[in-house]
């Protein structure tokens, strides 16, 4: 599977002592409504991670002040129901008070609605995610219960997502260029300089001018020309092979595949990016964070569950726009 593009959040997401998000799941042990938010929390979980990111605190955090935060969001904001958690429409009207009261702590004003369009859904969390929104998505099949069927969730092998914290996501090319251009003049000049200072000074003292020129017309072209060689093949296949899985974003790996790793239902998850790419099988990848770890769900297997084992009214996206 080759990649087409990827759309990831400008802003490193929240990591809670190396967790990629929240996890309800923290929560078991605590004493007060351990059960309902621990079994239920999700959509609480979901929507404080989008305002950690959207806010102007820190993204890093420890799991003690993560879940006294969770605690305090619950029982000031976010109420988490027993066997029912939060629906969607109460998390959008919820979001909208707490973005009210807290709108010193956020650089912009925020808009928010539950649900859009099945047509436009994708278009709407590509836009989020351009403004470095993370999505809050539902997975059904809502106030249906007893069904069994799940949504799986796949891994990323041999390809890790980059962080975007450094540089944009959709400027590899530009990247590896930039680099490779640098190196050219740096190393071009460098040479130039050398034999003009060494070959040249010789040459002059021996009175040959004419050679000197010419050495220096010879090496500068042919030594540039090694240089540029070099550099786009050495440093793109370093870029390509040696930093897939070291965290940068200076290139990636045109083959990638996804295998399920685990399935789900009754649950939000918070979108962080979503890659395109090519091939008969072609479908959109959504990168997301559940449980403090990252998963990727199928975008045409999602619309599928959602068409065959629930509604758009339940399994949607909380829009958020400035």
């Amino acid at each position: 599977m080759k990649i087409v593009s990827i759309e990831k959040l400008k802003k490193e997401y929240i990591s809670v002592e190396g967790s990629y998000g929240g996890n309800q799941r923290w929560l078991r042990k605590d004493a007060d409504k351990a059960n309902t938010l621990s079994d239920y929390g999700c959509g609480l979980i979901s929507a404080n991670d989008v305002l950690l990111h959207l806010s102007d605190k820190s993204n890093n955090t420890s799991k003690e002040k993560y879940i006294a935060a969770i605690r305090e969001m619950n029982r000031r904001y976010f109420h988490v129901l027993p066997f029912l958690g939060v629906s969607g429409i109460m998390l959008s009207f919820y979001m909208r008070i707490y973005f009210f009261m807290h709108r010193k702590h956020f650089d912009k004003r925020y808009k928010v609605r539950w649900g859009v369009l099945p047509k436009k859904q994708l278009n709407c969390i590509k836009e989020m995610i351009e403004n470095d929104i993370p999505v809050i998505l539902s997975i059904g099949p809502g106030l249906i219960r007893g069904r069994k069927k799940e949504l799986p969730l796949y891994s990323l092998k041999q390809f890790t997502v980059p962080d975007t914290n450094k540089t944009s996501p959709n400027k590899y090319s530009d990247d590896t260029n930039n680099l490779i251009n640098d190196n050219i003049s740096c190393k071009a000049n460098d040479i130039t300089n050398d034999n003009i200072n060494s070959k040249v000074k010789h040459l002059i003292n021996d009175n040959t001018s004419s050679k000197a020129k010419h050495l220096i017309n010879d090496n500068t072209s042919s030594k540039t020309n090694d240089i540029t060689n070099d550099n786009i093949s050495g440093k793109t296949n370093d870029i390509t092979n040696d930093n897939i899985n070291n965290g940068t974003n200076d290139r990636i790996s045109d083959n990638i595949e996804f295998t399920q790793v685990n399935s789900v239902k009754d649950h939000y998850v918070n979108i962080t990016g979503v890659i395109e790419c090519e091939g008969s099988n072609y479908t959109p990848m959504l990168e997301i964070s559940s449980w403090g770890k990252k998963y990727y769900i199928n975008y045409n297997e999602y619309r599928d569950f959602v068409k065959r084992h629930d509604n758009y009214l339940f399994s949607n996206i909380l829009y958020i726009h400035p």
